[in-house]
């Protein structure tokens, strides 16, 4: 059965992995693991806005994602961002993803936020002209909604 949670103190060192794995298959980089477990621990001591969500399969950690909010001044809401989402090689193909975008989905709504976003990778010229122009990384995204 799986069951998604927050985060609590004592899923540092899950959520740390699931993270340097993360950077390793979607982008082949390897992040310096001292600042991400410092990053990782300032959300989960709640000193920094956000939250993760662990997705549990039968009581194991299989899955995380980390949730960001900002503020929609189209919405006058705060919409919340599914980031840094990771699932255990085994959980996958388990709909373990899609049971944490439907929890976070009620969570999102519950909480009175206008909606749920994600990007994923893609190309698009023209912006990658104008950020690049500005001294920007060149990292390409593509934004997924599901306002309420």
């Amino acid at each position: 059965m799986l069951h998604i949670r927050p985060a609590v103190p004592s899923d540092l060192d899950f959520v740390v992995a699931g993270n340097l794995a993360l950077a390793q298959e979607s982008e082949n980089l390897t992040l310096d693991q001292t600042v991400l477990r410092e990053g990782v621990r300032a959300l989960l001591e709640a000193r920094a806005p956000g939250a993760y969500w662990i997705a549990e399969l039968d009581g194991t950690a299989v899955g995380q994602t980390l949730i960001t909010y900002e503020w929609s001044d189209w919405r006058n809401r705060m919409v919340w961002w599914i980031q840094s989402v990771y699932v255990s090689p085994g959980a996958r193909q388990h709909g373990v993803f899609r049971g944490i975008h439907a929890h976070l989905r009620g969570a999102a709504a519950a909480a009175g936020a206008g909606g749920l976003r994600l990007y994923v990778d893609t190309t698009n010229v023209r912006a990658q002209q104008v950020y690049a122009a500005l001294g920007m990384n060149g990292d390409h995204y593509r934004v997924f909604e599901d306002m309420f």
